[in-house]
């Protein structure tokens, strides 16, 4: 885990983007608001990690953090996952998916519980999975096939090299997750997505620690006045020009945090 000061991390509360989904040039209002937050990365999700805020109406925060990261191309992302809710599987390929989609800007925070779902994450036995496993299992599935295994040389037919896309081989007993892997989708131009965890998981080794004192996050700034022009609204000619790709931060960059190959699972 990083030990130097972590960069501001700005919420987003669930029901300010369920408004701004349900309002035409919303996203790009909220969009505003988060860039005048003076943080560069977002969280999206978070609130149904606390039972008390947990209640409001909201977005899926994958679908959520796709139209904010179009909106926000120089900001990174934290996406909420809980074992609550969905399998490590699922949730890994869904957070490494969307992290090539917004070219290597986001990560996943995961919480113990999901306060707004029904607790469809129980094994057989009754016992709660542990999201500290849930964590490393989608640590360990985002490392079973490396970017750089693929060659995609058309002359020879190579598209990669298949022996560097392994199994997982996860068997966490009867009252833990099961999973062989590898994923369907190779890692990203950040190496992994950034693994972040709430602070009610413990995962020694996480990359970054969010909410209650470890982390607080950054309040959302109050609304403008619907006079005042959005992002949409703004002539393109007064935008800087976006740096090359290659010189373009990722979450990781953002962050601080040093490359996933330097890391131990």
């Amino acid at each position: 885990m990083t030990t130097a000061p972590a960069p501001p991390v700005v919420a987003v509360p669930d029901a300010d983007l369920a408004a701004a989904a349900a309002t035409p040039g919303g996203i790009d209002r909220l969009a505003d608001r988060l860039a005048g937050s003076g943080a560069a990365v977002v969280a999206v999700g978070t609130d149904r990690f606390d039972p008390a805020t947990s209640t409001a109406h909201r977005l899926d925060p994958t679908t959520a953090t796709l139209a904010l990261g179009r909106a926000l191309p120089d900001h990174g992302f934290l996406v909420a996952v809980a074992p609550t809710r969905e399998h490590p599987y699922n949730a890994a390929r869904r957070v490494l998916s969307l992290d090539h989609v917004l070219d290597g800007r986001v990560g996943a925070v995961v919480g113990a519980r999901d306060h707004g779902a029904p607790n469809t994450g129980v094994p057989s036995t009754g016992a709660p999975h542990d999201p500290a496993e849930f964590a490393r299992v989608l640590r360990g599935l985002w490392r079973t096939w490396p970017l750089d295994s693929i060659v995609g040389d058309r002359t020879s037919g190579l598209f990669a090299h298949i022996d560097r896309i392994r199994p997982l081989d996860h068997d966490g007993g009867p009252d833990g997750y099961r999973v062989r892997g590898p994923l369907t989708t190779p890692s990203s131009r950040q190496g992994e997505p950034v693994l972040a965890v709430w602070h009610d998981v413990d995962l020694p080794g996480a990359d970054l620690v969010l909410g209650g004192t470890a982390h607080p996050l950054a309040p959302l700034p109050a609304a403008r006045s619907e006079a005042e022009p959005h992002r949409a609204s703004r002539s393109t000619a007064t935008r800087p020009p976006r740096p090359p790709r290659a010189a373009r931060p990722t979450l990781r960059t953002l962050l601080g945090l040093p490359d996933p190959t330097a890391v131990t699972a």
